[in-house]
C-alpha cells in the first residue's frame, strides 16, 4: 500500500497545488507530478567471517545509535556492499528569517549567478583533485541489473557499462567506485579502462581481515607501483566506515597508524592517489578518534543512507530522518578545512522488512539531498550513488528501475553544478548563491531555495511584496524562473515561506531586493 502525503497548503486550510496560469519551472515541463512522498528504510547487520567473505549477521545496534548495516560479501575483484542509515545529528544553519518554534525549522532563498572571488575562495581548500566549485557525480553500478550492456576491460573481464547508466540517467558521471578486499589484486585493466575514458577511479580499500595484515611490505608497495604506473586519477578510501563495531578495524589507534601508512607509501610511489579518509554518518561520538590527521587525508568522506526501518524491523520505523543530518556532523567538523564526499549515498524504494514499494520515498531523499549539497554544503565536491538492485537483500537502491526514482535522479543530477566530468567549475560558472539584502535582480531570475520543517515534507511558497509568485510541493521543484521585468523597477521585498504537512507556516526567509528590467 502506498503511503501519500495530504497536499500542504500555503496558509492554513488554503490549498498551494500550482494553479493553471501559475509559473512551472523549465524543468517541470511534461514531466510525471513527484508530490505525495512516501518512504523507506532499511536494516542493521554486522560482519562475520565466512569463507574469506564479510557477511552480516542480524544483530541489532544499540539504540542510542541505532544504525542500519546489510551485507556486504566479496565477488570478483572486491565485496557487494548495501550500506545503510542511522542516527540524527542537526545541521540547521541560522540566517535572516523568522524565529520559529519547531526546531530545525529552515528556509533559505537563492539565485543562480556567478560566485564572486571572495565566495569562490571560501569554497576552495586547494586539495588534489578539488574542482574550484561544483560537485562530481559518481557511481557504483556493477550490481544494476537494468543495465544489460557489457563491456570488457583490459584483463578481458566483462563490466556493466558505465555508457549505458549514463544513457539512462540522461548525463555522463565523473567516476566510478569499486571495492578490493586488502591482500587481494588490484583489476588494473578496469582501472586502465576507466581512466582512457576520463573518469576518476574511486577504490574502496577495505582491511577486512584486520589491520595487522598492513604493513610496509610488497603487497602495499605493488599497489603503490601499479596506481602510480596507471596514470589514473585515483581516489583511494582506505577502511570506511571504521567507526562502526560491524568493521573488523575497529580501533583507533591502530587505524590511525595504518591509514598514515597507506598515504605515506602512495605519497612517494602513486602521486596520482588522493587519500580518502570516510568514517560512517554514525555512531558520531567516536568519529573524531579515527581522524588520520590533516598531513594524511587529501579529502573526508561519509557514508549514509536512507531507509525506512532501522535494523530491518517494522518496529524501528525512521522515516523521519532527514538525509542533512546524516552529512552535517562530519561536514561541519571537517569541510572547514578538506573538501568533503559523499562516498556513498542510496535512498531504499523496497523494503523486504514490509515488502511495500515505496519510489516516492526514494524521490523525496534524493531530491533532498542534492538540492541541499550546491545551497547549504559547497564543499561537498563529490558524490557517488549506491546504484544496486539487491533482490530481495533487505532494500533496493537502484535508481533505473523505477520510472519515479529514475526521474527524480535525472532532474537532481541534471543541473550544471553537478559535473560529469573533470571540470574544474560547472559550464557557465553559475551556482546557487544566497540571496543577499539588496540583490539587483534582472530580466529572467533563477530563483530557488532549501526548506525543511523540520522534516523534509514541505510545501514552499516564493512571494514578492506579499504576492505570490510560485508553489511547489516537492524539493525537485524548488527551483523557479522569473521574469524580474513583471513588476515596476525599484525595491521590493522577495520572500519564501515554509509550510509543514499539516499546513502551518514554520520557517521564513525575506530579503530587499532591487529590481530592473
Amino acid at each position: 500500500m502506498k503511503v501519500q502525503q495530504p497536499d500542504s497548503p500555503a496558509a492554513p486550510n488554503e490549498d498551494v497545488r500550482p494553479r493553471a496560469g501559475e509559473p512551472v519551472p523549465p524543468t517541470a515541463a511534461g514531466k510525471p507530478a513527484l508530490t505525495g512522498i512516501a518512504y523507506d528504510f532499511g536494516g542493521a547487520r554486522r560482519r562475520r567471517r565466512s569463507a574469506g567473505l564479510r557477511r552480516g549477521a542480524n544483530e541489532p545496534f544499540p539504540k542510542a545509535f541505532a544504525s542500519f548495516r546489510a551485507f556486504r560479501g566479496q565477488k570478483a575483484f572486491g565485496p557487494l556492499v548495501i550500506a545503510g542509515l542511522v542516527l540524527c545529528a542537526s545541521g540547521v544553519q541560522s540566517g535572516m528569517r523568522e524565529n520559529f518554534a519547531e526546531r530545525g525549522a529552515q528556509a533559505a532563498l537563492f539565485v543562480e549567478r556567478q560566485p564572486t572571488a571572495k565566495e569562490l575562495a571560501k569554497r576552495q581548500t586547494g586539495a588534489k583533485f578539488e574542482p574550484d566549485f561544483g560537485c562530481y557525480l559518481g557511481g557504483y553500478i556493477e550490481f544494476d541489473k537494468t543495465i544489460r550492456r557489457r563491456v570488457v576491460d583490459y584483463d578481458r573481464r566483462s563490466r556493466r557499462d558505465p555508457a549505458q547508466f549514463e544513457e539512462r540517467v540522461g548525463k555522463p558521471h565523473a567516476m566510478y567506485f569499486f571495492y578490493v578486499g586488502y591482500g587481494r589484486s588490484l583489476p588494473l585493466g578496469w582501472i586502465r579502462w576507466l581512466a582512457e575514458r576520463g573518469k576518476f577511479v574511486h577504490i574502496a580499500l577495505e582491511p577486512n581481515d584486520g589491520l595487522d595484515k598492513v604493513r610496509d611490505d610488497a603487497y602495499l608497495r605493488r599497489i603503490g607501483d601499479q596506481l602510480g604506473a596507471s596514470h589514473a586519477r585515483v581516489f583511494l578510501r582506505f577502511g570506511s566506515e571504521m567507526n562502526g563495531e560491524w568493521t573488523n578495524y575497529h580501533k583507533p589507534k591502530q587505524y590511525r597508524e595504518k591509514f598514515r601508512l597507506v598515504h605515506d607509501v602512495m605519497r612517494r610511489r602513486a602521486p596520482n592517489v588522493a587519500m580518502v579518509w570516510c568514517p560512517y554518518a554514525t555512531p558520531v561520538r567516536n568519529i573524531p578518534d579515527y581522524y588520520p590527521g590533516d598531513d594524511a587525508t587529501d579529502w573526508v568522506g561519509v557514508n549514509m543512507y536512507s531507509v525506512v526501518y532501522h535494523n530491518n524491523r517494522p518496529s524501528a520505523p525512521c522515516e523521519f530522518e532527514h538525509p542533512n543530518d546524516l552529512l552535517a556532523t562530519v561536514y561541519n567538523r571537517y569541510a572547514a578545512r578538506k573538501p568533503m564526499m559523499v562516498c556513498e549515498f542510496g535512498a531504499t524504494h523496497f523494503s523486504q522488512c514490509d515488502r511495500r514499494r515505496r519510489p516516492d520515498f526514494a524521490a523525496l531523499k534524493i531530491g533532498t539531498l542534492y538540492r541541499a549539497l550546491p545551497r547549504l554544503y559547497p564543499r561537498v565536491k563529490a558524490i557517488n550513488y549506491f546504484d544496486l538492485s539487491t533482490d530481495g537483500v533487505h532494500n533496493d537502491y537502484s535508481v533505473t528501475d523505477d520510472d519515479r526514482v529514475l526521474e527524480a535522479y535525472k532532474r537532481s543530477t541534471a543541473p550544471d553544478y553537478f559535473l560529469p566530468g573533470a571540470a574544474t567549475r560547472p559550464k557557465g560558472g553559475a551556482a546557487p548563491m544566497p540571496v543577499r539584502a539588496g540583490d539587483m535582480l534582472r530580466g529572467s531570475v533563477d530563483l530557488s531555495c532549501f526548506a525543511r520543517a523540520p522534516s523534509d515534507h514541505v510545501a514552499v511558497q516564493y512571494s514578492l511584496d506579499g504576492t505570490v509568485i510560485y508553489r511547489a510541493a516537492h524539493p525537485i521543484d524548488w527551483p523557479c524562473t522569473w521574469d524580474a521585468a513583471s513588476v515596476s523597477p525599484g525595491r521590493h521585498t522577495l520572500a519564501v515561506d515554509v509550510f509543514d504537512e499539516r499546513g502551518k507556516r514554520v520557517a521564513n526567509e525575506t530579503v530587499p531586493v532591487t529590481t530592473a528590467r
